[in-house]
C-alpha cells in the first residue's frame, strides 16, 4: 500500500510537471477526511479538477516507509530504514559559534556567525577541497550527538577536539565517514575540521622547506617544526610541541 501510494504522488507529480504550463487548473483545498490504517489523519491537501494532491513530506510524515529530503537542489526520496541525510536539511542553514545544533554537518553555503558578530558563508578551498579551510571556524562544534545505549543514553554536543560516536551525521568534505573520528582544532587560528580533512591538508600545504628551529610556525600557521619535520599543529604532537615552546621561553 505504502509503495502505491508512492508511486501514485510521483505519478501526479510528473504528470502536473508535464502538462501544467499549458492547462489553467482550478484550485480547492481537500474537502475529504483523511484515514491511514483506519485513524484519521490531518494533512494538508489540494483538490485540482477533481483528483487530490498532498506534498510529499506530509505524506511520508503520517504514512511512513519513506523518507523527502532536498539536496544540492534535488528532491530526494529515500525507502532505506535509515534515511540518508538527518532532519532539517533543507538549504543551507545558519550556525552560530558556541551554540550547540541537531541537524547536519556544516555544508558549502552555510552561513557561520562568530561570537563577535563576524559572519563567513563556508566554502570549499579550491587546492584542498576541504570545506572552510582558511576561513578560521569551526562549524561543526557543537553538533548533538547520542552517547552510551539503552537508560544509559544521553546526548552531548561535539566539543574541541572531540568525536561524534554513532555516525548519525554521514562524511566530512572530503568524503570519509565522522564516526569516531576526531574534529581536531588549529589552536592558534580556532580552524577545526575532521581528521580525514586535517590529513588532506597536511598532503596538499605542508611546507617544503625545512624549518629553522624547533617550535618555528608556518606562514599559514597550520604547521609547527619539530626538527624531525613539520607537524599538523591541530594534533595531539603539534599541540604538545606549542605548549612546550610557549612554556619554555
Amino acid at each position: 500500500m505504502k509503495r502505491f501510494t508512492l508511486g501514485f504522488i510521483i505519478g501526479g507529480i510528473v504528470c502536473s510537471a508535464l502538462t501544467g504550463f499549458a492547462v489553467e487548473y482550478a484550485v480547492t483545498a481537500n474537502p475529504f477526511p483523511i484515514k491511514v490504517d483506519s485513524v484519521e489523519k490531518s494533512i494538508e491537501g489540494y483538490n485540482i479538477n477533481d483528483s487530490t494532491y498532498f506534498k510529499l513530506r506530509d505524506i511520508a510524515d503520517a504514512v511512513g516507509g519513506f523518507t523527502v529530503g532536498f539536496v544540492n537542489n534535488t528532491i530526494t526520496i529515500s525507502t532505506q530504514a535509515t534515511p540518508p541525510e538527518p532532519a532539517n536539511t533543507d538549504g543551507a542553514i545558519t550556525i552560530y559559534e558556541g551554540q550547540t545544533r541537531d541537524n547536519r554537518l556544516a555544508r558549502e553555503g552555510d552561513t557561520f556567525v562568530k561570537a563577535d558578530g563576524t559572519q563567513i558563508v563556508l566554502k570549499k578551498d579550491e587546492v584542498t577541497g576541504v570545506l572552510g579551510y582558511g576561513q578560521g571556524v569551526a562549524p561543526d562544534v557543537g553538533l548533538m550527538d547520542e552517547i552510551g545505549q539503552g537508560d544509559a543514553k544521553f546526548t552531548a554536543p561535539l566539543t574541541a577536539n572531540g568525536r561524534l560516536t554513532t555516525g548519525k551525521y554521514g562524511s566530512d568534505s572530503v568524503g570519509k565517514e565522522t564516526s569516531d573520528t576526531l574534529y581536531l582544532i588549529n589552536p592558534l587560528t580556532g580552524e577545526g575540521h575532521w581528521d580525514n580533512e586535517w590529513s588532506v591538508i597536511a598532503m596538499k600545504t605542508r611546507p617544503q622547506v625545512p624549518g629553522t628551529a624547533f617550535g618555528e610556525i608556518s606562514e599559514d600557521k597550520n604547521f609547527i617544526w619539530d626538527e624531525d619535520g613539520w607537524v599538523t599543529l591541530a594534533c595531539d604532537n603539534g599541540r604538545s610541541i606549542l605548549e612546550y615552546v610557549n612554556t619554555h621561553q
